[in-house]
């Protein structure tokens, strides 16, 4: 194998250069080859999960984009499946994790497909656009014309069964006509945007056009006629331009697949509805007299009639649809210019204001996110009984070259953590960070933690890239960590420290281990530093009562439990403490800590159980 891995190298590379090119379809093509070639390959998998993800994002179900698929569920799953399918890939996904090219992107649109289903409103109005939308069936004599006036050729199979439209009729099968010679009045060209091939009058030659498919301008260059072009298609018809894909099966062969129909019917359904939108949006804005719209339009408006090999025939139709008002006039070349590069000037300040607008938007969407995280921390974080914790992260807090623990998106516990690399301002705070992140877990035996899909808080820990973070709330307390000779980042605990550990933690946990038996923790403080032959010895902490948030140890011998090399898994995560010494109030018992709640499980918090005598 290890003689294939130039080769799966190779493609890897080719597969990250379509998909900056955004050839999602052929880069899946070659991650595919690279695996094939050496299924070990480092950043293959991750690759493939990112390219699924844009190919569903592509995918349109009644005009609306498929949240479904992008996650890999169906519309009939619950909220847990889903939420399930949304985990799976988030952890995958995650740019701390997976560093292959365009995982940011995919990551992006993981999370706007969980904030719509997991919003049960968005959802069900989700579920309705999708629904109600039913298929159109096609204007009898022809398919409509595009917006340049052309109409897309579709090829029926009478013999097939699979009719995704209802009430469809196949077509009465007729003699093939017989072959005529090629017109020498017009070429072919192709959309590099779509692939898309057209037969255009020479008129056009060495124009920019607007693709009817794309809505993209394209240069208009003479091309061969694609190879999988039938010969009937050189048959004489007037004005007219036929396009069919690129990538598409031969003729012979078209249609033989039960899936092409279903296909069919998706693509002819979204044109069917974005021609229906575009329509309305059109002749809302009319006069009363469609005579005054003529002149104002200046665009023909006539029947199509069939011509040549069943094309629409006619050339100006506005946004693809024909009427039956036979008062029109022709534009003329230089009109069909004008209103070409008007169209495309548009089109470009439309982007350009979006680009402005996701620019402006970038700045406070920090500021935004800060400020609604500390709404949702006042709101559902119970405040402590004796210390403020928050005075232990305001923005003098941080420093070069600190190491601290930030909130999940799991439980919200703090098991990420962040290197600041420096501090640029403080008012307003403005850090330049690196995240850590780990690919492995072998420190600690042969338990695939990661792959379960598992936060990993202790241990060795490598230094992402770097990135700007203006956010105050995000970050629970500094840790302690040392750096290893590999250049390594190594967290592991410490003497005095408080951390949090799975109650039912077991060796048998896995991607399927449900939330409600994960979520449940004991929280200890540690006696010794880990060793790594010994472990480290850990004892419980006993809810003093009266008090929300206030423990004290055990110190009987017998309580005490030493955690093997083996288990360190069984810790989720540390927890802020601050040592009482009874001058904090009148009640305040000397000698007890008091736990962050920010970082506590709130079912700890609100227990009544435990004992007001130090042990």
């Amino acid at each position: 194998m290890e003689c294939n891995k130039d080769e799966a190298i190779r493609a890897r590379t080719i597969a990250e250069k379509k998909l900056s090119d955004k050839d999602y379809v052929g880069a899946r093509k070659f991650i595919l080859k690279a695996q094939n070639l050496y299924p070990g390959l480092d950043g293959a998998s991750q690759m493939l999960t990112t390219l699924d993800v844009y190919i569903a994002s592509e995918n349109k179900v009644s005009g609306e984009i498929d949240w479904y698929g992008i996650l890999g569920a169906n519309s009939n799953d619950d909220d847990e499946t889903i939420r399930k399918h949304y985990r799976k890939l988030a952890l995958m996904l995650h740019p701390d994790k997976n560093k292959s090219v365009g995982a940011d992107g995919a990551f992006k649109l993981l999370s706007e497909a969980w904030s719509l289903l997991s919003d049960k409103a968005k959802r069900i109005a989700y579920n309705q656009r999708r629904s109600n939308r039913g298929f159109q069936q096609k204007v009898p004599g022809g398919p409509p014309a595009d917006a340049n006036g052309f109409a897309k050729r579709t090829t029926t199979n009478p013999n097939s069964r699979n009719h995704p439209v209802p009430g469809y009729k196949p077509p009465v099968v007729r003699p093939p006509a017989p072959v005529a010679s090629r017109r020498t009045d017009t070429f072919w060209t192709i959309c590099h945007g779509c692939k898309m091939h057209y037969e255009y009058l020479k008129l056009y030659l060495n124009h920019t056009l607007l693709c009817p498919n794309c809505r993209q301008p394209f240069l208009a260059k003479e091309m061969p006629p694609p190879s999988n072009l039938p010969k009937s298609t050189h048959q004489n018809s007037s004005n007219h331009a036929a396009a069919i894909k690129n990538s598409g099966p031969p003729p012979s062969r078209l249609n033989t697949d039960p899936s092409i129909s279903s296909k069919a019917a998706s693509v002819i359904k979204q044109v069917n509805d974005r021609l229906k939108r575009e329509r309305e949006e059109f002749y809302s804005g009319w006069p009363s007299k469609k005579r005054e719209a003529d002149e104002f339009t200046g665009v023909k408006i006539a029947h199509q009639t069939p011509a040549g090999n069943g094309c629409a025939a006619g050339t100006g139709n506005f946004f693809g649809y024909s009427n039956s008002v036979n008062r029109s006039r022709e534009l003329n070349y230089f009109e069909t210019q004008q209103m070409l590069m008007k169209k495309a000037q548009a089109e470009i300040q439309k982007k350009l204001k979006e680009w402005d607008s996701m620019e402006a938007s970038t700045e406070s969407k920090g500021i935004q996110n800060s400020e609604t995280a500390e709404h949702e921390i006042a709101m559902n974080v119970p405040d402590p009984d004796f210390h403020d914790f928050d005075l232990d992260r305001t923005e003098n807090s941080f420093e070069d070259n600190q190491v601290w623990a930030a909130y999940d998106d799991d439980d919200g516990m703090p098991r990420f953590y962040a290197l600041i690399h420096k501090v640029l301002s403080r008012k307003p705070l403005k850090m330049k960070i690196s995240w850590l992140n780990s690919k492995t877990t072998t420190e600690f035996g042969s338990l695939d933690w990661l792959g379960y899909g598992f936060h990993k808080t202790l241990g060795e820990f490598r230094i992402g890239r770097h990135e700007f973070n203006k956010s105050l709330n995000s970050f629970s307390q500094k840790v302690e960590w040392k750096k290893s000779p590999r250049g390594t980042v190594s967290i592991l605990p410490r003497k005095g420290q408080v951390w949090a550990l799975y109650r039912n933690w077991s060796h048998d946990w896995n991607e399927s281990t449900p939330d409600d038996v994960i979520h449940k923790y004991d929280m200890v403080q540690v006696l010794e530093d880990y060793n790594e032959e010994q472990g480290v010895p850990v004892t419980p902490l006993i809810k003093f009562a009266g008090f929300r948030t206030v423990f004290h140890p055990h110190t009987y011998q017998t309580e005490v439990k030493m955690i093997p090399k083996e288990e360190m898994f069984r810790f989720s995560h540390q927890v802020p403490k601050y040592l009482l010494n009874g001058s904090e109030a009148h009640n305040s018992p000397k000698g007890c800590l008091e736990l962050d709640p920010a970082a506590t499980p709130l079912d700890l918090i609100q227990e009544a159980t435990g004992t007001n005598k130090v042990t």
